[in-house]
């Protein structure tokens, strides 16, 4: 359980470098030289990242959308016509 919680404690913070880390590992994946034991922890390692990254993109979304609304402006970038 321990080794669980320490692959959710060493997730980059930055998006760009989970999505860094988990193009390495898409290349691991896709060789031919990978070990039974290899392939068990780079699926779970990206399914970590994937995770993180999921989660950071809909943060982003959910604030910008904020944000957009405090402007008033649409959502296909114009402003609203109550200006």
């Amino acid at each position: 359980m321990a080794k669980k919680q320490n692959a959710t404690a060493d997730v980059p913070e930055k998006f760009d470098d989970a999505l860094e880390e988990l193009r390495g590992l898409m290349e691991l994946l896709e060789s031919d030289d990978i070990t039974v034991d290899t392939l068990t922890q780079a699926i779970r390692r990206a399914a970590i990242l994937l995770k993180h990254c999921q989660s950071q993109l809909h943060a982003t979304e959910d604030e910008v959308k904020a944000l957009m609304e405090e402007l008033g402006v649409q959502s296909s970038g114009s402003p609203s016509e109550s200006d």
